[in-house]
């Protein structure tokens, strides 16, 4: 597979259609209206909050959340799935605001009553320094009382639960590698993913920052957030060795 080298990794549309799939399962699907209560009860949402999911995907929380009342707005940099997300949102006619563009050109000032990160969408940028630019550029986009709602694997969960190598099967012959390792003194994970099917293999590399919650907290604070909340899942429980 060839990519243009200043291209990040994460504007690939192949990668997001090939893998799609497996990020996005039935079962991944089916848990989004559960996450979605937990936002709403954690972050305190109220009726009718103008809402930013940055880096939405196909926009699965940004459309549950629409059709229970939310204003909302979806940014993501892969065409295809904001295609996705529009189809989807048209067909149950939800009004949702859809922006393709990279994150870091974001220029919202004091808009938005939350702003959601989910599924570990963050740390992948090529510089280090963009993690605090984007957080900053989340920071301004907010109002004054407004709430920054982040969803990610706490390297410490990660560092507890973590297996160098994952095989799994899928329907019709599909069977999946998952590759995984370390670096950087526990500060970046590396990822290798091979799906093999009918004596085909595919394959793609990336790699992201893991963060603990003591590094986060001390990043947003940074940012100019002035209280962090770690929560250890979706209802609520500790940040601890159990999360």
């Amino acid at each position: 597979m060839d990519k243009k080298k200043d291209e990040p990794w994460f504007s690939d549309e192949w990668f997001w259609e090939t893998y799609g799939p497996l990020m996005f399962d039935e079962k991944r699907l089916s848990e989004t209206p559960s996450e979605v209560d937990g936002i709403i009860r954690l972050a305190g949402l109220e009726d009718k909050s103008e809402i930013l999911d940055c880096c939405c995907g196909m926009g699965r929380h940004t459309i549950e959340m629409a059709s229970r009342g939310f204003s909302m707005s979806g940014v993501d940099l892969s065409a295809g799935y904001l295609k996705t997300a529009i189809k989807d949102a048209k067909e149950k006619k939800l009004d949702i605001e859809w922006k393709r563009m990279d994150v870091l050109d974001m220029d919202y000032e004091n808009r938005f009553d939350a702003i959601l990160n989910m599924f570990s969408s963050f740390g992948y940028f090529d510089d280090p320094e963009d993690d605090l630019v984007l957080l900053k550029k989340m920071h301004s986009a907010l109002k004054d009382d407004g709430v920054l709602f982040m969803d990610m694997w706490g390297k410490e969960v990660l560092a507890r639960d973590f297996e160098e190598r994952v095989w799994f099967e899928r329907e019709e012959g599909l069977k999946i590698l998952l590759e995984y390792s370390v670096d950087l003194n526990w500060t970046e994970l590396h990822n290798r993913w091979l799906f093999f099917k009918d004596d085909k293999m595919t394959e793609y590399s990336f790699h992201h920052r893991i963060f603990s919650a003591y590094e986060m907290s001390v990043m947003l604070g940074e940012a100019g957030f002035e209280q962090v909340d770690v929560y250890g899942d979706f209802t609520g429980s500790l940040y601890d060795h159990q999360a």
